[in-house]
C-alpha cells in the first residue's frame, strides 16, 4: 500500500487472495493430548464472536504493534483488569511481551485511578527516539467453564463452583432489584465502604440508562459487555486528559477476558483455556489514529506459539489446535495452579489441632489508636482553639453513630 503502514485497511485488502465466494471451512489440526479445543472455542464465540485464544491474541497484538514501532523495549504496558487473581493469567501474557505492567486494576475492572494515576504510569515509560510509547490493555472478565456454563469457574482447593466476575454478578442483581434510577448518582459520589463497587455500579447504571437498556432483560454476558463499553470509554477519556499525542505514541486494546477453565480443576483430563473477546484495537502515532483489525493479522503456527509460550511464565508444554486464521492453546494445569496459589499439600486443611506456635502468640493487644476515625465516619470541625499559631491545628471531633 502506498501509505507505508503495514496494517492499514488498503494494505490488507491488496494482499488478500480470497474470493468473495463462500469458502469451505478448513478442518482443525487437533492435538491428541487435549481433544475438543476447537469445540470449546466455538462455544465461547457463541457469546463473544471476536474471541481469540489468549496466546493467539497477544501474538497478533505484538506483530501488529511492531509495524507501528511499538516493542517491549521501547514501550510501557498499562493494564486495567479486575482484581480477581484469575486475571493474572492475561497479565502474565502481556508482561511476557511488553515487560512489567503499570496496573490500574479495580473491582470488575472499574477505573478509579484518575488522571494522576494514569500519568504516574506514563512517567515510567522508556524514551526512545525522543518519544514515549504506551500500550493500554483494559478488560473486565467473565467465566464460561469447559461445560459451557456462563459465570462458573473452578478455583484451587475451593470445593464446588465459584463465579466470575463476582462484582458484575452482584451489580446485575442490584440493578435488577433496585432499578437504574436508584443507582444513577452524580459523579464523585460513592459509598465509603464500597468505593470501587459503588462507582462500578453507578457508571454501568448511567450507561444502561443512556442506551435505553432494562436490567431485567440482561444476562451476565450482557452486563459484562456493558461494563466493557463503560470502562473503555472511561479509559479513553482519561487518556485524552493524560496523554500528549505530540510527545508520545500510544495503542489501545480493550475487550473481555474469558476464563474457559476445566469445570473441575481436579480433573486432569480436561484442559483449561483462556480467551480474549476483542473490542477496540487501535494505535495513535504522530497524532494520527489508525484502527487495527486483529482478525486480519496472521496467526502463528503451533510450533511458533509453543516457542513463544516457553518464554513466558508457562512452561510451553501445552496442547494446541489450529486451523486457518485461528489457534487455540491450553493453559498448562501446573502453571495455572501455581499462579493461583493452589497448594499441592492438604496437610494444613481442616486441622483441629492448635498450631505449635500458639504458645507464644499474644491474644490481646491494646491499640493506642482505637478511637481514630473510620472511613465512613462523618466529621465536623470544632471551633479552632486559641493556641500558638506556629502549631498546626488538628482539633476535629468525630460524630459517633
Amino acid at each position: 500500500c502506498s501509505c507505508g503502514k503495514l496494517f492499514c485497511e488498503g494494505h490488507v485488502q491488496s494482499m488478500s487472495t480470497t474470493s468473495q465466494s463462500v469458502l469451505a471451512q478448513p478442518a482443525w489440526a487437533a492435538d491428541e493430548r487435549a481433544p475438543g479445543l476447537a469445540e470449546r472455542l466455538s462455544e465461547v464465540t457463541k457469546h463473544f464472536p471476536t474471541a481469540l485464544s489468549v496466546d493467539d491474541f497477544i501474538s497478533r497484538v505484538e506483530v501488529a504493534l511492531a509495524g507501528y514501532g511499538f516493542t517491549g523495549d521501547n514501550s510501557i504496558a498499562m493494564s486495567n483488569l479486575c482484581r480477581d487473581e484469575s486475571c493474572l493469567i492475561l497479565e502474565d501474557k502481556i508482561e511476557a511481551a511488553f515487560g512489567s505492567c503499570f496496573s490500574t486494576h479495580g473491582l470488575g475492572g472499574v477505573l478509579t485511578c484518575g488522571v494522576i494515576g494514569v500519568k504516574a504510569g506514563l512517567s515510567h515509560s522508556p524514551v526512545v527516539g525522543g518519544k514515549e510509547r504506551y500500550v493500554f490493555f483494559s478488560f473486565p472478565h467473565i467465566a464460561i467453564d469447559s461445560d459451557g456454563k456462563v459465570g462458573a469457574v473452578s478455583r484451587p482447593n475451593r470445593p464446588g463452583a465459584s463465579a466470575a466476575c463476582g462484582a458484575l454478578i452482584a451489580c446485575l442483581g442490584d440493578l435488577k432489584k433496585d432499578g437504574l434510577e436508584a443507582n444513577v448518582k452524580a459523579p464523585g459520589v460513592h459509598d465509603p465502604l464500597e468505593p470501587e463497587y459503588s462507582i462500578l455500579k453507578q457508571r454501568i447504571a448511567r450507561r444502561l440508562t443512556y442506551e435505553g437498556k432494562k436490567p431485567q432483560e440482561l444476562s451476565l454476558v450482557d452486563i459484562t459487555k456493558a461494563a466493557e463499553r463503560v470502562i473503555s470509554s472511561d479509559l479513553e477519556y482519561l487518556i485524552s486528559k493524560a496523554v500528549d499525542p505530540t510527545k508520545a505514541d500510544y495503542a489501545v486494546f480493550t475487550g473481555v477476558q474469558i476464563h474457559n477453565w476445566a469445570a473441575d480443576l481436579n480433573n486432569t483430563d480436561v484442559p483449561s483455556l483462556e480467551f480474549v473477546g476483542v473490542g477496540k484495537s487501535y494505535v495513535v502515532v504522530n497524532g494520527e489514529k489508525v484502527h487495527l483489525d486483529l482478525s486480519k493479522v496472521p496467526a502463528l503456527s503451533p510450533r511458533q506459539l509453543q516457542i513463544l509460550a516457553a518464554a513466558s511464565a508457562a512452561d510451553g508444554k501445552a496442547a494446541t489446535a489450529a486451523a486457518a486464521g485461528k489457534l487455540v492453546q491450553e493453559i498448562p494445569r501446573d502453571y495455572l495452579l501455581k499462579r493461583l496459589g493452589g497448594a499441592q499439600s492438604r496437610s494444613h486443611v481442616d486441622s483441629s489441632s492448635s498450631p505449635a506456635w500458639g504458645s507464644y502468640v499474644k491474644t490481646d493487644y491494646k491499640d493506642p489508636y482505637a478511637g481514630a476515625p473510620q472511613m465512613d465516619h462523618p466529621f465536623v470541625a470544632a471551633t479552632a482553639p486559641k493556641e500558638d499559631p506556629t502549631v498546626a491545628n488538628t482539633s476535629f471531633f468525630w460524630n459517633k453513630k
